[in-house]
């Protein structure tokens, strides 16, 4: 039988090698996959949808924001496929994105929807709040604001 004892941190040593390890292991597998944005924005829709259902609001509410950010990162790749998706989260996925869109016509819908007001409240660090901080009206609003979204961005909801 193991204590606690016989367990020790690993030195920063040991640390630098563990990661270095796991870097050479990556290089080894080759690229990494290409996010897909749109799989990923329905798959999270329809998961916050379940769990809204079920009265779930907080782990709804942290996955539709998932589903507005991938939508919007979507729309991104899709009218700029060089242009590497913004890897920040609301509300600077917000600033970023009408930097990378603009007001230009054929980018104008996603452009539009993108105001400040869109997703007030949402961080992606309100997965560690206390249960019971999301309450069912904001949780509607993100749903309406990440449709909105959704159908700027192309995308369909599966029925």
């Amino acid at each position: 039988m193991r204590h606690n004892s016989d367990f020790h941190s690993p030195s920063k040593q040991d640390e630098f090698a563990m990661i270095r390890s796991i870097s050479l292991n990556w290089i080894e597998l080759g690229e990494p996959v290409a996010e897909d944005y749109q799989s990923a924005a329905l798959r999270h829709f329809e998961d916050a949808t379940t769990l809204r259902i079920s009265g779930r609001y907080d782990n709804a509410g942290h996955l539709i924001g998932f589903a507005a950010e991938c939508a919007i990162k979507h729309r991104i790749m899709s009218l700029r496929p060089a242009t590497n998706s913004p890897y920040v989260h609301f509300p600077d996925l917000l600033i970023a994105a009408r930097k990378h869109l603009g007001a230009r016509s054929k980018f104008t819908s996603m452009y539009d929807v993108l105001k400040p007001g869109v997703f007030a409240n949402w961080h992606v660090n309100h997965r560690y709040d206390v249960t019971g901080s999301t309450d069912e009206a904001e949780l509607i609003k993100w749903f309406i604001d990440t449709m909105m979204l959704f159908k700027s961005a192309g995308l369909k909801v599966r029925k």
